[in-house]
């Protein structure tokens, strides 16, 4: 199920080398083999081309809310509080950074004994008293055909004359049943459809393939339809054109045939860039790499990665960014906070980043940083929590220096609105990056609220993890100017104020974006709202209300509109428009 994601939809790219890291190592040669053969092949085709197959339809069944609000808000990947927490206690977790637990030796799995099975289906000892369950098993109906016996020589006019016979006992069984009972009327067609085949009578063939349409699709052959319409002779093709319901099957095949034919079925694995890259190689690459999909973003990135250079990026700049985002998305899988920290903490909490140990007015410790505030993590013989500031609460960011002997150390200092004391940090050499981390977070934050839209908070995010990357990448003296061309909120809120009209922030509850997670935005067609039950507990089966969002190039987005989270993402309607 990890599968998807080391996948690049957009480019059709699957990134096995960072897929094989999250295996163990002694089970990485297996996985190896697996990714070489035809049906890992067929099964990636499946998964990039969104087909709804039985494992995509046991993805969405059992999909938890954390992976609903990933397919809205493509953010780095880091551990939440829930599974750190849930983490402590499962033995999968036990082993090193990126690696899950190594496939067991089925030889050494006892399994538990279960009871003796019963001679009958319908009774079964449950062993408490002289208790009985009864299992009561619906019986099936089961339907017998006899064929035509076989007692004559395998030679033309024999064979011949029992098809003709084979033909006609399926027809009077066709003939004979009442019409309510489709499932075995499909079969029946299905059968006298073949032996019209091996009779040469394609029209009479296609007829009873075609009253499948009407009795059991599920059995309806697909691609020997196909090759029938295909190879059918000039004057039988005539023939079927004339009658309604055989034109409109051929019709219907032939536009799939065209819709397979126009399915880009290649799938590319990904590898680092050998050449220099111009703006738009530079986009697709890293849309490939899983960083970032958003064009805008990319675009910004790549004028961060050139500051000081011509307008393209070397093949190593472009290798070392990619490597510090990596590792840094490693090494924040190896975080372990205490429990006592992590019940402070909202349960969809991540860390997205730690500074150095480095002495603060509140101790000394790391401060991290989550999607929701800025704490310290003291040192000491207990670890502890210290809340800095909620982003929502800050009131003003400084960057300064203090003296200390003959020394003007830099130190970020943190106002918020609930305390009079000013948080100050001694954060040295990190000091301008985590002023620039911080303004971003509190400026996107602010657009979060502003707009009631959630989806600015993640954009955020992934900028100052950007600008940590390129700083991390670059190591020259302009890395931070660099840095900063990332500060996109930050930026927006000192030049252009956003201001939400009154009427606007009193009316809006909740924003939502159907264009989550494609390259670029996506005009709506059409928006249709089906009610339900919004308390859950209320809700029988799949009763939630939906809101469902046609866009263009006849894709639709399924959003719960109980929690505003996708129930189901850019499902595809063909060329068809809503």
């Amino acid at each position: 199920r990890e599968v998807k994601d080391h996948l690049n939809y957009e480019h059709r790219v699957f990134n096995s080398e960072e897929f094989l890291k999250t295996r163990a190592i002694g089970d990485q040669p297996f996985y190896k083999k697996v990714l070489e053969t035809y049906m890992f092949h067929s099964f990636l085709k499946a998964r990039l081309n969104r087909k709804m197959d039985a494992f995509a339809r046991l993805e969405l069944n059992t999909q938890s809310e954390e992976d609903r609000l990933n397919l809205m808000f493509h953010a780095p990947r880091r551990m939440t509080m829930e599974k750190m927490a849930s983490k402590r206690f499962n033995p999968q977790y036990m082993i090193s950074r990126r690696m899950v637990i190594s496939m067991p030796n089925l030889q050494d799995i006892t399994l538990p004994e279960r009871p003796t099975r019963n001679s009958s289906l319908r009774r079964l000892e449950t062993g408490v008293g002289k208790g009985r369950m009864s299992v009561k098993m619906p019986p099936k109906s089961v339907s017998t055909f006899k064929i035509p016996e076989i007692h004559f020589p395998l030679m033309f006019q024999c064979v011949h004359s029992y098809y003709t016979d084979f033909f006609n006992h399926l027809s009077k069984a066709i003939n004979t049943l009442p019409p309510d009972n489709s499932a075995l009327l499909a079969r029946y067609f299905y059968l006298r459809g073949l032996i019209s085949l091996m009779q040469g009578k394609l029209l009479n063939a296609l007829s009873d393939f075609q009253n499948l349409d009407k009795t059991d699709l599920r059995i309806f052959p697909t691609d020997l339809v196909r090759k029938i319409v295909e190879t059918m002779p000039p004057s039988e093709r005539s023939q079927a054109d004339r009658k309604p319901e055989l034109k409109k099957l051929i019709s219907r095949m032939m536009e799939k045939q065209r819709e397979v034919m126009k399915i880009d079925d290649h799938v590319k694995n990904f590898e680092l860039p050998k050449t220099h890259m111009q703006l738009d190689d530079f986009v697709k690459r890293i849309q490939e790499s899983g960083i970032v999909k958003d064009i805008d973003t990319i675009h910004r990135l790549f004028d961060a990665l050139t500051v000081g250079h011509q307008k393209q990026i070397d093949p190593e700049t472009f290798r070392d960014f990619y490597n510090y985002w990596k590792e840094t998305e490693a090494e924040a899988q190896e975080v372990n906070l205490p429990p006592t920290v992590i019940e402070r903490l909202d349960k969809n909490e991540c860390v997205y980043k730690l500074s150095c140990s480095v002495k603060t007015n509140y101790g000394v410790g790391k401060i991290a940083l989550t999607q929701k505030r800025l704490f310290l993590l003291t040192e000491g013989g207990c670890p502890g929590y210290v809340q800095i500031a909620a982003f929502r609460d800050i009131e003003d960011v400084k960057s300064t220096t203090v003296a200390f002997l003959l020394l003007r150390i830099p130190t970020l200092r943190i106002k918020t609105l609930s305390k009079k004391e000013v948080f100050e940090a001694n954060l040295k050499t990190e000091c301008d990056l985590w002023y620039l981390i911080v303004k971003e977070m509190w400026a996107g934050k602010k657009m979060a609220d502003d707009h009631k839209d959630p989806q600015y908070i993640q954009q955020a995010l992934t900028n100052v993890l950007l600008m940590d990357a390129v700083v991390g990448a670059l190591q020259s003296s302009k890395t931070i100017y660099a840095a900063s061309k990332l500060s996109y909120f930050d930026r927006m809120k000192n030049e252009v104020p956003m201001m939400v009209p009154k009427t606007t922030s009193e009316t809006l509850k909740h924003k939502i974006n159907p264009s989550a997670g494609e390259t670029f935005p996506q005009a709506i067609d059409v928006l249709l709202y089906t009610p339900g039950h919004l308390d859950p507990s209320e809700r029988p089966g799949n009763a939630h209300p939906k809101l469902w969002c046609a866009l263009n190039e006849g894709k639709v987005v399924v959003f719960d509109a109980s929690t505003w989270s996708i129930q189901q993402h850019c499902f595809k309607m063909g060329r068809s428009k809503l």
